[in-house]
């Protein structure tokens, strides 16, 4: 095939079709074709030899709008959208752009000794940076960048994200990868519960409560707290030992017990950061690794955001385990967990090694050192059960080659109602190209928070876990229920939930539209809709469609259509679509099931994701269904007409059909998974 994006460097651009697609490109940015031929690879060269490269890339003719996501500390991203290139911001990590012509990609890379990052300019343009983070780490630059055009920007991201972990080599995709077990079950946090005065006490009052409730969670998370610290004269805090702290008296074996002997729980997962601590590591208290002191130094772009973030929050210093030895300390930490009955680990402040890298080595080979360090240890101790967080750096989401679990917002915060709209939007977007990498984990809410439900209902159809950070004798299990079957697990979407087209280019935390969210169950779609503005208008209105799930509607005509918060059911023709109308925090979930044949199984109607309650729906014979239904609850289907009987568990039971809307409601009282057949 005859590559049709190439670099015209004569000219300073890179051309489709012989259409510019980016204009004023600098020397020394040269093309590397791509066999596909809608994309291809940058190169950035400087003439001479320094730590941090700045490069013209220019501007994208015909542009109507873009979508970007950007650092502005090392830890996160955050979307942002608009017109003007002077907008993209420091530290953009993706973008993508609506041309005239279809759709742009343009994402930064990183090699051996650079990572390379996007802005704008003044001069409404685009610049690439590339840094080694060292300043005595130089070099001429690297491979820079990926460029690829196309009509659909799903299949666009789905293709580049093979492309560039076939280019890059540093990872494996996240269809490759398995999730972790416990990411199928229901579980709590003590963080937000507890946040550093988490004690084995405080943790028995909250385990009580659920099993009072009962909705138990199945995996638990003892969050920051519970380790060994000491203050340093330079202020940070740093790791002592790898045992727990007064507050476990006998380490955390006790309350891992009590968990799973009294409480139901099945995987405990303990906190620590990716340097032990906030501070880092203690080299007095543990002598047996090389650790360096080392000053906190981030990047222009970081400080751009933040001036300040050198010096914010934990102190100036780290004890920095030297690389060398980050296999040994975390094969070592990690076993004494395994030998108190911890199962994972969720492993914070992972970007600080961009900031500690300053005589060690680029920061790409920094991370890259302890990415392999630390998923060879997870892998031998835990099985691979590791949460990923503070994470959002480009190392971390292409030089994962086992692990796969990470946090792909900042917290839910529940003093910050404006952080709430953010939260959905920010894990969406962040999931429509770092999704490919890597399984966003949108982190955990409380159930009885004011924007509980709003939460619930976005993590439902996340496709990431669902946990909640609940305060004891607070917990909402009204809300809980919706979310959690009664073997503990919950029902999740296989893959990351996605903004809809309509959506993609727009930021509904500051313009007046609704935030779309879709994914499947299958051969059924789901659709969240979300008012994710604060202090907006009164009302914001919207439409929705089974269009707005990729490929749902193909070789269908007609689409039945349960909307959850209003408890109906309506017939749609594929093109048709649905007012809607949502105040301040305030949601509503669309399951979209086809009609192919006598009827179209919607699922159980109690459950946030309806259509996910389903398992398998197979077709005896001509008037014959079978469905392997999740748990118990009431189960709808569509139909035109009402079936003559239905059997669950090979036992009759009674069922409603109404003529007006369709819906064969099916009453399953039975906990646990049921097979319901149904003949007409």
């Amino acid at each position: 095939m005859t590559p049709s994006m190439k670099v015209d460097s004569s000219a300073g651009m890179i051309r489709h079709h012989n259409r510019p697609v980016v204009t004023g490109l600098a020397p020394g940015l040269a093309g590397e074709e791509v066999l596909q031929g809608d994309a291809l690879f940058l190169l950035a060269t400087a003439p001479d030899t320094h730590s941090r490269h700045v490069f013209k890339l220019g501007s994208l003719p015909g542009l109507e709008r873009y979508t970007v996501c950007h650092r502005w500390e090392p830890y996160w991203m955050k979307p942002a959208a608009g017109a003007d290139l002077a907008g993209v911001p420091e530290e953009t990590q993706m973008l993508l752009a609506k041309l005239d012509s279809g759709w742009l990609l343009v994402v930064p890379l990183l090699d051996d000794l650079f990572r390379f990052y996007l802005r704008g300019t003044k001069n409404h343009e685009l610049e690439l940076v590339g840094e080694t983070g060292d300043a005595t780490t130089v070099g001429h630059g690297g491979l820079a960048l990926y460029v690829a055009h196309g009509d659909d920007p799903f299949a666009l991201a789905r293709r580049g994200a093979r492309e560039v972990m076939k280019r890059l080599g540093t990872g494996r995709l996240r269809r490759n990868k398995p999730l972790p077990a416990f990411a199928e079950q229901f579980g709590w946090c003590t963080w937000d519960a507890f946040y550093q005065e988490v004690s084995a006490d405080k943790i028995a009052d909250g385990l009580a409560t659920f099993a009072q409730g009962g909705v138990q969670p199945r995996f638990l998370i003892v969050d920051d707290g519970w380790l060994s610290t000491r203050r340093m004269p330079t202020g940070e805090k740093r790791l002592t030992a790898f045992a727990a702290n007064e507050k476990f008296p006998g380490d955390l074996s006790v309350t891992v017990q009590l968990a799973k002997e009294k409480y139901a729980v099945e995987t405990v997962l303990a906190w620590h950061t990716i340097v032990g601590y906030w501070g880092g590591v203690d080299g007095s208290s543990l002598p047996a690794y090389q650790v360096v002191d080392q000053v906190r130094h981030f990047g222009a772009g970081i400080l751009a955001h933040m001036p300040a973030f050198n010096e914010l929050w934990w102190g100036p210093m780290v004890g920095y385990v030297h690389a060398e030895d980050a296999e040994k300390f975390f094969d070592d930490f990690h076993a004494h967990l395994k030998g108190q009955g911890v199962d994972g680990v969720k492993v914070d402040s992972q970007a600080v090694l961009e900031s500690l890298c300053q005589g060690q080595g680029s920061r790409v080979s920094v991370t890259s050192a302890y990415r392999r360090a630390l998923e060879t240890s997870a892998t031998k101790h835990f099985g691979g059960a590791l949460i990923n967080c503070m994470s959002n750096a480009q190392e971390t989401w292409y030089g994962s080659s086992e692990s796969t679990l990470l946090r792909s917002s900042i917290d839910f915060f529940p003093t910050m109602p404006e952080t709430h709209g953010a939260h959905l939007y920010t894990n969406a977007q962040v999931g429509l190209w770092f999704g490919e990498f890597m399984h966003p984990d949108w982190d955990m809410f409380q159930s009885h928070h004011e924007w509980g439900a709003f939460h619930a209902a976005g993590r439902a159809i996340s496709g990431g876990p669902v946990y909640v950070s609940d305060r004891p004798q607070e917990t909402r299990f009204d809300v809980l229920r919706k979310l959690v079957c009664s073997d503990g697990s919950v029902l999740r979407c296989p893959a990351p939930a996605l903004p809809t087209l309509d959506c993609l280019t727009v930021d509904p935390t500051r313009e007046d539209v609704l935030l779309k969210i879709w994914n499947r169950n299958g051969e059924r779609g789901v659709v969240g809709v979300f008012n994710a503005r604060y202090r907006g208008p009164e009302r914001i209105q919207g439409r929705v469609s089974p269009t707005d799930v990729p490929g749902l509607t193909e070789g269908v005509q007609r689409v039945a259509c349960f909307c959850h918060q209003a408890q109906r059911l309506a017939v749609l023709s594929t093109e048709d679509s649905l007012d809607v109308s949502l105040a301040e925090g305030q949601f509503e979930l669309f399951t979209f099931a086809p009609i192919l044949g006598r009827c179209a199984p919607i699922g159980l109607i109690n459950m946030l994701n309806t259509g996910a309650a389903i398992e398998s729906i197979t077709w005896l014979d001509a008037d014959t269904c079978e469905l392997i239904v999740r748990d118990h609850g009431e189960l709808w289907i569509w139909a035109a007409e009402a079936p003559r009987d239905v059997a669950a568990n090979g036992l009759g039971c009674t069922f409603g059909h109404d003529r007006g809307s369709g819906a064969v409601r099916i009453a399953l009282e039975q906990a646990g998974q049921q097979q319901v057949v149904l003949r007409w």
